[in-house]
């Protein structure tokens, strides 16, 4: 069984909402897959997810710019791995991932820009990166943007498509920014992030 990493849910920069994804329940499984995952930490290693139990139906989120993961365990160990998988895009893509050590902010925020631990442009292919592990209540965002020149000011992004796989030890989250207004692909910013359960 996948660990409980905690509530996932979907911000808007304007008006975040946070839908419980336990819900995963409800959701279609789907014929297991492998998805060879590269390695995170600027060395070379890959998240230890482990074996893969079940992958679900992606989730669309028309109206997101940003997503974030929460722990709801303050006594689990875990750690945050993510990187920067590609993508198709007319504009230039920006990845910003936000760590702060307490429960998810109230609608409308983002946490302060002290609590940013990257920023990542374009949308060019990174390998594996590793937050610090740790052990409480942790909220993890990762907001996407784009900007149609390098003068112009970056916009946030029109939609979110999320598909997520659990394995034995931790679930992977592939998150497909969107920055059209006619919602095409979700493939402008592809972000892949894993929860380790420790």
């Amino acid at each position: 069984m996948a660990p409980d990493t905690g509530n996932l849910s979907m911000i808007k920069r304007c008006n975040f909402v946070y839908p419980l994804i336990a819900v995963a329940a409800a959701m279609i499984r789907l014929t297991a897959a492998s998805d060879p995952i590269l390695a995170q930490t600027p060395a070379a290693s890959m998240p230890p997810l482990g074996t893969l139990l079940q992958e679900y139906e992606p989730v669309v989120m028309p109206e997101a710019t940003a997503y974030a993961l929460f722990t709801t365990d303050d006594r689990r160990p875990h750690q945050v791995w993510y990187r920067v998988v590609g993508g198709s895009a007319l504009f230039q893509q920006r990845l910003r991932v936000y760590l702060e050590n307490a429960a998810p902010r109230p609608p409308h925020q983002l946490p302060p820009e002290v609590n940013r631990w990257q920023e990542l442009t374009p949308n060019t292919p990174t390998t594996w990166l590793a937050l610090p592990a740790a052990t409480g209540i942790f909220s993890y965002y990762f907001d996407g943007d784009h900007k149609s020149t390098p003068s112009a000011s970056w916009q946030n992004g029109r939609g979110i498509r999320v598909k997520q796989v659990d394995f034995d030890n931790g679930s992977l989250y592939e998150l497909g920014f969107e920055d059209q207004i006619s919602l095409d692909d979700y493939n402008d910013l592809v972000v892949q992030v894993a929860v380790i359960s420790q």
